[in-house]
């Protein structure tokens, strides 16, 4: 008896699993938010409306720290002649760190916002890829700073 119980509550997993998750009875999971590539990111980090702030000579700002936050995994670039330091968002604390803020994409372009708290700057970014899905940055502007 305990074999055909375990067969037939086999039987019903593999029908929910292949039916999906809408046909199980459990929603579909939304949409989830597009992440930043890691050719992206090098943009980003590389590029001169951030540059005045990333402040290498100060103490505990290289390497330069980044939250994994909306950052899609992949090859680790490097800023002042050292890999990132990628961390986890919830493990950040208060060390001087960049962090995605927003990540939206529509079709061949694509916004992003980053943050560096320390300096109390935020900077947008827009992006444009071509026909081969290379990126560039068409605009950045810092949209605040401390003063």
């Amino acid at each position: 008896m305990r074999i055909l119980h375990t067969s037939i509550l086999t039987a019903v997993c593999q029908l929910l699993i292949a039916a999906g998750p809408d046909r199980a009875g459990v929603p579909a999971p939304q949409q989830s938010q597009p992440l930043v590539p890691r050719p992206v990111l090098k943009l980003i980090i590389d590029h001169p409306a951030l540059a005045p702030y990333l402040r290498p000579e100060f103490v505990g700002r290289v390497p330069l720290v980044v939250s994994d936050h909306l950052l899609e995994p992949g090859v680790t670039p490097s800023k002042f002649g050292q890999p990132l330091r990628i961390v986890h968002d919830r493990d950040v604390g208060a060390q001087p760190h960049l962090r995605i803020l927003s990540f939206e994409v529509d079709g061949s372009r694509a916004k992003a916002v980053v943050e560096y708290k320390v300096e109390g700057v935020r900077v947008e970014f827009d992006l444009r890829s071509n026909s081969h899905g290379w990126w560039t940055v068409a605009d950045a502007k810092v949209v605040t700073k401390k003063l």
